[in-house]
């Protein structure tokens, strides 16, 4: 990747994005030990936030080592956008919900959301500890201290997200602020599934006045850059109830 000196985070993100296309889908990336909970890096296959969480460590990086990035200096910046607290940890410790993945970067990351007309979304956040057998982690947790540990600690997250309110552009208006999108801001796409937050993220990818986006699509199996703009998509998708875009700063 290019030095960091005189690039934004934002192009610097959409550069790692270019040399992560291709790499394979795999649902539930950081999952396939249920148990013991460490921190795991991928360059060869992904989900949609580790895609963008990635892209996004990456550019912090470089920009923070002034073109002089390591393994290490980029291993740090993950645990520390991955996890709010230092490890060792447990599956509760992980930042699962995109909404308190975005608070907690407020000094790289700003929500424009509201800047671009968006409104509050009355949709409150409960869908882990309502569907603990949804997770492997969380299953049992009536017999399993460590599943009933890690569920308390996400029922605490869920309670303190709700503190404040949840904003989106409805499905109908993203059209209308396409134009105001920039090249590496992430978008995420608002779920309609009672209790779950975010449904979807991405880049956004703007080219000869198309306002598309790059992602981790589970239906091409892939990264790529999608053939549909960010309006097309979110409107041709029943579980979406619209967008919020959040800006590198």
């Amino acid at each position: 990747m290019e030095s960091g000196r005189d690039v934004s985070v934002s192009g610097l993100m959409v550069e790692a994005a270019s040399r992560l296309m291709g790499t394979p889908y795999v649902a539930g990336t950081l999952d396939t030990d249920p148990v013991n909970e460490e921190l795991r890096i991928y360059l060869t296959k992904t989900d949609c936030i580790l895609f963008v969480e990635t892209c996004l460590d990456l550019a912090l990086t470089v920009k923070d080592s002034k073109g002089r990035p390591d393994f290490v200096q980029f291993a740090w910046k993950v645990a520390s956008t991955r996890y709010r607290c230092e490890g060792p940890w447990d599956y509760g410790d992980r930042i699962h919900y995109t909404t308190e993945w975005i608070r907690r970067q407020d000094k790289v990351l700003k929500d424009i959301t509201v800047d671009l007309g968006g409104k509050v979304y009355d949709h409150p956040i409960s869908f882990m500890t309502e569907h603990p057998d949804s997770y492997k982690q969380l299953r049992n947790a009536n017999n399993i201290p460590r599943a009933a540990l890690a569920l308390q600690k996400i029922s605490g997250v869920e309670a303190e997200l709700n503190r404040t309110p949840m904003t989106f552009i409805p499905k109908s208006e993203a059209a209308s602020v396409e134009d105001r999108i920039r090249t590496g801001d992430i978008i995420c796409f608002v779920s309609t599934v009672e209790g779950l937050d975010i449904a979807h993220v991405a880049i956004a990818y703007v080219k000869d006045g198309k306002v598309g986006f790059i992602h981790a699509s589970q239906a091409a199996g892939k990264v790529i850059i999608d053939p549909k703009s960010i309006s097309e998509y979110v409107s041709s998708r029943s579980n979406l109830a619209g967008i919020k875009v959040v800006r590198p700063l």
